[in-house]
Order: C-alpha cells, then sequence, then structure tokens
C-alpha cells in the first residue's frame, strides 16, 4: 500500500511538474514524417479530396497564375497567385471537394461574405483586423467541385521564428498593441457579425505587410521554389514562407486574423469539436454549451503565451500516463484557476467521462494545485517574469488575464470589456 501511494504521489507530480517547464525546455517533438512517404497535405489526402495544384497553372479563366505555395491543411491547401486582371499578388485558398457538396459541408463562404457585408457597412475599428474576402469562384477538378477565395497577401505569423524574441515571446508594449488589435477584431466578429472564429492560435493571426508589392517581388526574384516528389512520383511544390522585414517596435504592427474554415455562427455551431487542446475552454471539452467565450479563453491562453513565452496548459503525454489528453488539460485548469463550478459540471454531456458523482476526477487521483498570481508574479519560475514589467503591472495583468480565464464561461469579460481593462491603457 505504502509503494501504491507513493507511485501515486509521484505520478501526480510528475505530470504536474511538465506545467511548469519553459519551451525551450520541452521535449524535442517527434521527428517529421519522412517526405517519401507523406508530403504535406498528403497527410490528409484520401480519395483525391485535395485539388492537385502545379506551378505556373492558372484559374478562373486565367485571372490567377499561381506562383508559389504558401500553405495546407486539413480543408485546404493556400497559394500565393498573381492577379493578372488587377496586377496585384493575392493569396489563393482551394477548398477540399468535400468542404461543400460533400460529408462535412463548412460555412467558411458565408462567414466569410457576412464579414465583407458587414465590413462595407460598419465603421466598427475591428473589421481592420479581420482578413476580408476579395474573390471567389468554383473551380472543376479531376474528382469533382472546389471552391477556391482569393485575400490580400499576409506576412508572418505570430509563432514564426522572426516574430519571437528573447525567452520565446514578445516585449510587453508589443503584445498589448497585438492584444488590442485582436480584441478589436474579436468584438467586431462577435457582436457586428455574429460569428465564433473556434480557433483562435498564433498561427492565424498574421501581420500585414507594408509593402506588399515589393516585398512579394523581392522574395519571388531572390528565392526559388521549393519542390519534392510526392507518393505518386509527381514533382509538387512545398509550403514556403514570404519574407518579411523584423517587427521591431510598435509603430508599424498591424495584424489581422485569418482563416475561418472551422468558424461557426453564434446561433448554429458547425461542430463541437472545436479549438486546439491547449487553448481549448472548459465548456467545450465538458460538453455544454458555448459561445463567443470560447474565443475569450483561447485569447486568455495566447496572452500569457506572448507575454511570457510558454504554454499554460500544454499537454506533453509520457508512456504510463493512466489519465487522457482531455483530463490532463481539465486538471491543469483547475491546478491554475480553480474548481470547476457545478453549474458547469452539470450542463456537460461528457462530465460523467471526467469526473465521478463527487465532482472528483476518475483518473487523476492527485492534483498538485498552485495559482494563476504564482505562475505570472514569477514566484513559481522567477526567469519567466517579463524583464520589461514592474511588479505593479503584473498585478494589473494578471487580473486582465484572470478575466479571460473565468472557468464560468458567464463570468468571463466580453471582448469590449477587456478593451477598457487598465492594463491596456
Amino acid at each position: 500500500m505504502v509503494n501504491l501511494i507513493r507511485g501515486i504521489l509521484a505520478n501526480a507530480r510528475n505530470r504536474v511538474s511538465r506545467l511548469f517547464v519553459a519551451p525551450s525546455q520541452q521535449p524535442s517533438s517527434p521527428k517529421p514524417v519522412p517526405r517519401r512517404q507523406f508530403l504535406e497535405e498528403e497527410v490528409f489526402e484520401q480519395d483525391g479530396h485535395y485539388y492537385p495544384v502545379s506551378l505556373g497553372d492558372t484559374f478562373d479563366s486565367g485571372r490567377y497564375s499561381i506562383l508559389r505555395k504558401i500553405g495546407y491543411g486539413r480543408y485546404s491547401t493556400v497559394w500565393l497567385a498573381r492577379d493578372l486582371k488587377c496586377q496585384r499578388y493575392v493569396a489563393l485558398k482551394m477548398l477540399t471537394k468535400f468542404c461543400y457538396g460533400g460529408p462535412c459541408e463548412i460555412f467558411e463562404r458565408e462567414i466569410l461574405d457576412k464579414i465583407r457585408d458587414v465590413s462595407r457597412e460598419s465603421s466598427h475599428e475591428g473589421r481592420k483586423h479581420v482578413l476580408p474576402l476579395n474573390e471567389q469562384f468554383n473551380h472543376r477538378g479531376p474528382n469533382g467541385d472546389h471552391v477556391c477565395l482569393t485575400f490580400d497577401v499576409l506576412g508572418y505569423n505570430l509563432y514564426h521564428k522572426s516574430v519571437k524574441y528573447k525567452d520565446q515571446r514578445l516585449p510587453v508594449k508589443a503584445a498589448k498593441e497585438i492584444i488590442r488589435q485582436l480584441l478589436k477584431g474579436l468584438d467586431f466578429l462577435h457582436r457586428e457579425c455574429g460569428i465564433i472564429h473556434t480557433d483562435l492560435k498564433g498561427t492565424n493571426v498574421l501581420f500585414e505587410l507594408e509593402t506588399p508589392e515589393d516585398t512579394v517581388s523581392e522574395y519571388l526574384e531572390s528565392v526559388p521554389p521549393r519542390t519534392s516528389e510526392g507518393q505518386n512520383g509527381a514533382i509538387v511544390p512545398l509550403q514556403e514562407v514570404v519574407k518579411m522585414p523584423l517587427v521591431s517596435g510598435t509603430n508599424s504592427l498591424h495584424v489581422r486574423i485569418i482563416d475561418f474554415g472551422v468558424a461557426s455562427w453564434r446561433e448554429k455551431h458547425l461542430s463541437d469539436l472545436i479549438q486546439p487542446l491547449a487553448l481549448r475552454a472548459p465548456e467545450v471539452v465538458l460538453g455544454a454549451p458555448w459561445d463567443t467565450g470560447v474565443d475569450i479563453w483561447s485569447l486568455g491562453c495566447l496572452v500569457v503565451e506572448f507575454v511570457h513565452g510558454y504554454v499554460m496548459f500544454r499537454n506533453e503525454p509520457e508512456e504510463g500516463d493512466t489519465w487522457t489528453p482531455e483530463d490532463d488539460h481539465l486538471a491543469k485548469i483547475v491546478e491554475i484557476i480553480g474548481p470547476i463550478p457545478s453549474s458547469l459540471l452539470k450542463q456537460g454531456r461528457r462530465t460523467a467521462e471526467f469526473f465521478d458523482e463527487q465532482g472528483k476526477f476518475l483518473r487523476i487521483p492527485n492534483l498538485g494545485p498552485t495559482s494563476l498570481e504564482r505562475l505570472l508574479n514569477g514566484d513559481r519560475m522567477p526567469r519567466m517574469k517579463p524583464s520589461d514589467m514592474s511588479d505593479d503591472e503584473v498585478v494589473v495583468f494578471i487580473d486582465f488575464v484572470r478575466s479571460m480565464l473565468q472557468i464560468d464561461p458567464m463570468k468571463r469579460k466580453s471582448a469590449a470589456q477587456l478593451l477598457q481593462h487598465e492594463w491596456l491603457s
């Protein structure tokens, strides 16, 4: 029995200790799958979901000429193209054939139409921090129709190595400016458009290019395209990132929220499986009703990343774990933020998967409680306390973060309320 108790306590300490590891000390990620086996979107490919784009292809009756590949995901590929009609560079997003007319239809086109229509009539500042749709058209492929969307070309995302500064974080002044802009963008989406992004993360926040035509032209002239051999032996393009000047100071910082591929309407949800796990709101994990507060929760997690340089609810499974990643996520929320209200537990369709009738975890025998205050004021990790934030400001910052990371979504501040917070003044 003594050995069993020791084992349980050791397990709990080991689980909790992973919470306080800075990104640079985290175990290295698994090696990528060799290209000869899977090549970027080929990881997701089945039955010809993706249109086989090649460099030099043209679309929409010759209007758009493909120059480089700049992104891919489960539902689309994204290409740098030249709009020969308007003589400008654009990002062309080609959705998989099943996004419309298949078993997993999304709302992206309709949501982008709504954003564009509202933006034309609205004076809300937040419209400037959401990437609007330029044009759309359908393209017939060998396996079906593909919806194609075009956008302005943007620069680095917030996770790009050239954006990060010392200790994997952003200077506080720059972080504040970015957070203000994101809150304005979310307020526009939530209140003006009735839209919930549901996938707010660093890779979906991009910097504007100050001189996009010059920046892209210089990149194309200096960097040859990257290609590789795909599974079928064909030479296929590889993803690239258009280089942009380093982010320096706050004068030229302008970010936009992108990628509405899994966005939902407030009154009609696409899916209840939303958000990356590390940024997932507790009501989503529990299967309780959710609304715009899920975006605020994700932003609260991101704010800690921006300012402190680490992922607060990172999950690093190890061999021998007796809990699931979702167990671990909920446990970290309880350890750092506090207990989950019984009212929320009662609303969750999945609560019984994680808790017994007394509200105790089914698979995690022991918690290692800390507090948000200890994490953010440097008590737990002194080296993670930002050098450009005074002790007095830390207190205000903690209140700001706690306003976003309220476990009860009804108590979570809205984007409009957070914009009035003292820390952003």
